[in-house]
């Protein structure tokens, strides 16, 4: 479902289909930017040309102790205007309606 949401801005350019991993939040703020660059810019936080992604499954954990919320890090190693770009996020999911989806992008800058 992670994977599915960057696949589907990163490689797939379709907001909507991105939408349909994501949490009412999260589709609330791809609509508020509703650019494929506004998105990437200002809710993802980072541009790819490619891109491939890793979700480290250790880092699993609930998230502010919430049993419908999980943190989980996702590494990326792509490339943006010819250049190698590795990089980590943590990504909240939460549970809607029995479904995980992509509720917040954690910003690096705040990782513990």
């Amino acid at each position: 479902m992670i994977k599915g949401f960057y696949q589907s801005v990163y490689r797939d350019d379709d907001l909507n289909k991105a939408k349909q991993f994501a949490s009412e939040r999260m589709d609330g703020l791809i609509d508020h930017y509703a650019t494929l660059n506004g998105v990437e810019r200002y809710v993802l936080g980072r541009y790819f040309d490619q891109v491939e992604l890793t979700i480290e499954a250790e880092s699993i954990v609930p998230y502010l102790n919430k049993r419908q919320e999980r943190r989980v890090t996702v590494i990326f190693d792509g490339k943006y205007n010819d250049e190698t770009v590795k990089d980590s996020r943590d990504v909240v999911l939460v549970q809607e309606e029995g479904q995980w989806r992509v509720d917040q992008i954690l910003d690096a800058r705040y990782r513990p």
